[in-house]
């Protein structure tokens, strides 16, 4: 039975970070070790967080290996893991399409898919522009709503 001994300073970090850390990958390994240190083996961490006991052990040797100073990028996800940006390459060619196109999202992605050959929901083109900061100023008269009365 092998498990994690961590000192005072780096349980409150870790219990810091399982608890507000915006990375869930991150929290996730952070639990683990914490787990780990209240003395469960590494298959009762896996069967608790549903992982193989293999990853709990590429974790536990990670983190003892690491150095005091740099235990914690332990807990974070490498450059270069999770999905690629699907759009990335196209990116100077889309307000081009926009303007083509008027704005008509549907016919921007059926573009895309024609020219490109780049098959993306709606929804995702619409995150991508709203992240890349590609979006054309609208007419004034379609921006603008009126108020409501605010009396009966």
């Amino acid at each position: 039975m092998r498990f994690v001994v961590l000192n005072n300073t780096e349980r409150e970090k870790l219990e810091y970070l399982q608890k507000y850390s915006s990375n869930s990958v991150e929290r996730n390994r952070s639990l683990c070790l914490l787990l780990s240190n209240k003395g469960n083996s590494m298959c009762a961490v896996a069967k608790l967080m549903n992982i193989s006991w293999f990853t709990v052990r590429r974790l536990i040797n990670a983190w003892e290996k690491a150095d005091e100073a740099n235990r914690f990028s332990v807990l974070r996800q490498a450059e270069g893991q999770g999905a690629k940006k699907k759009l990335s390459q196209v990116e100077a060619q889309i307000p081009d399409l926009m303007e083509k196109h008027g704005r008509n999202l549907d016919l921007v992605l059926e573009d895309i898919q024609k020219q490109f050959g780049i098959n993306v929901c709606k929804l995702t083109l619409q995150i991508f522009l709203k992240d890349a900061g590609l979006y054309l100023e609208a007419d004034t008269k379609i921006v603008k709503k009126q108020a409501r009365p605010t009396g009966f």
